[in-house]
């Protein structure tokens, strides 16, 4: 593993460097704070000491306070006192530091050894000064000892940062080294392979299973333009070659107008029908690959399919066959209206050219379009095969066509988000065709005066 350029290792040196920052800054406002916060409990025990004293002065007089203070320094207790004349002397006790003279609160050096000392100064009647103090010493060492506990848990959670990143990185290593070989695979034209899944649904699961489908559909398109390679080389090689065979007879035959004009004409025929094969086959692959949806628009599908039932009317009589319509009115969808045209149109002309007896076009209210005649339909096991490019079914291959006229439809199905479906047409015989599609939301008519 390039450790130096792995995510999760540089993730885990940044949290654990933010998190030892962010403690040692952490480290001195705690000390800040409890430095002050001892201190003031500490001022606040000097005040009562001071005050006690102070009514001890009262009632019993500077003897009284005099003794008192002997009596406490004999204890040895961490409050030093001292009761000192005006002029300087000490009455009583004694405070570890120069000769001062104080009121109120202040922090003095020790005279022996420079430590400092909390003191609290009091002039009372008569000039005397009251003395009260206390070392500092154990107020720093507790404010030290409370500071040092966010250092100590930060060191602790940024070793278990990098440990934990460390740990990540070997485990998305080994997740993306089976991703790498799976895409080298694919690079290397193998497009069966897919990404491997852990099965734990996470965040990779749910990637790796959307990459799979797309491989999976990169995988049918890749199979369906090899199939229709084939196809192209198998259903256009018989008309280009007949085309060849019958100019080559025409220029090695006695020049004849007529029978030049016929050939011609002939040609011209083989060559059209070339043409719209290929027309087809390009209309069907604009339609699966997307092109024209950013050309959608909202439209009446009610509106559109009446249009090509009137005009696929008169074909219908003329072909001694009838036409039912059944169309749901104010359906709207959002699409493209020439595709849907030209789908619609496929239909009727395959129920033209295969099928037989009335048809019959319905548009039911959730966009659901079908077309059934009362032929002889397509056994079950053909309607899947039917939707592929040039095939056919045997009993059509003498009829005109190319096969492609349920494949461009499926197509322009898929396109509008929809599908194609096949089934028994009315009375459990014949086809019907159902083209489903997603009707528009509805939106609010607006109101009359």
């Amino acid at each position: 593993m390039h450790w130096p350029r792995s995510f999760a290792p540089r993730l885990a040196l940044a949290m654990a460097a933010v998190v030892l920052v962010a403690s040692v800054c952490g480290a001195g406002w705690g000390w800040l704070r409890a430095q002050s916060a001892l201190r003031q409990q500490l001022d606040l025990v000097l005040a009562a000491e001071a005050e006690g004293l102070i009514r001890d002065y009262e009632n019993y007089g500077l003897a009284g306070l005099a003794e008192a203070t002997r009596l406490y320094t004999r204890r040895q207790g961490p409050i030093f006192l001292s009761l000192a004349a005006p002029d300087g002397r000490i009455i009583a006790g004694g405070v570890p530091v120069a000769p001062v003279t104080l009121r109120g609160f202040a922090t003095l050096p020790r005279a022996d050894d420079g430590s400092e000392i909390r003191a609290l100064g009091a002039l009372l009647p008569g000039g005397v000064n009251l003395l009260v103090a206390t070392e500092l010493a154990p107020v720093n060492r507790a404010a030290a000892a409370l500071a040092w506990t966010p250092p100590i848990a930060g060191g602790a959670a940024a070793l278990l940062a990098l440990a934990l990143g460390f740990w990540l990185a070997r485990r998305l290593e080994r997740r993306l080294a089976a991703v790498s070989q799976a895409a080298r695979g694919v690079m290397a034209g193998d497009l069966t392979q897919r990404l491997p899944q852990s099965g734990r649904g996470d965040e990779f699961d749910r990637l790796a299973a959307t990459v799979n489908t797309m491989l999976a559909r990169i995988e049918t398109l890749v199979a369906e333009l090899r199939q229709v390679t084939d196809d192209i080389a198998h259903d256009l090689r018989s008309p280009l070659s007949r085309l060849r065979q019958r100019l080559e007879a025409a220029v090695g035959a006695a020049r004849d107008p007529d029978a030049d004009t016929a050939v011609l004409e002939a040609a011209i025929d083989d060559l059209d029908g070339i043409l719209a094969t290929f027309a087809a086959l390009l209309r069907i692959a604009r339609a699966e690959a997307g092109a024209g949806r950013d050309a959608f628009s909202d439209l009446d599908l009610s509106a559109l399919v009446e249009g090509v039932a009137e005009a696929y009317a008169p074909v219908v009589e003329d072909a001694g066959r009838s036409l039912a319509t059944e169309i749901a009115p104010g359906v709207r969808i959002t699409g493209s209206a020439a595709l849907l045209r030209q789908a619609l149109a496929n239909l009727l002309d395959n129920a033209l050219a295969h099928g037989a007896g009335g048809i019959s076009i319905t548009l039911a209210p959730d966009g659901s379009l079908s077309v059934a005649d009362e032929g002889s339909g397509i056994p079950e096991a053909e309607r899947d095969n039917v939707q592929k490019r040039f095939y056919r079914l045997d009993r059509s291959r003498g009829t005109p066509g190319t096969g492609l006229g349920l494949a461009l439809v499926a197509a322009i199905a898929r396109l509008h988000g929809g599908e194609l479906a096949l089934g028994q047409g009315p009375g459990g015989h014949g086809l019907a065709v159902r083209l489903r599609l997603v009707p528009a939301p509805q939106r609010d008519q607006p109101r009359g005066p």
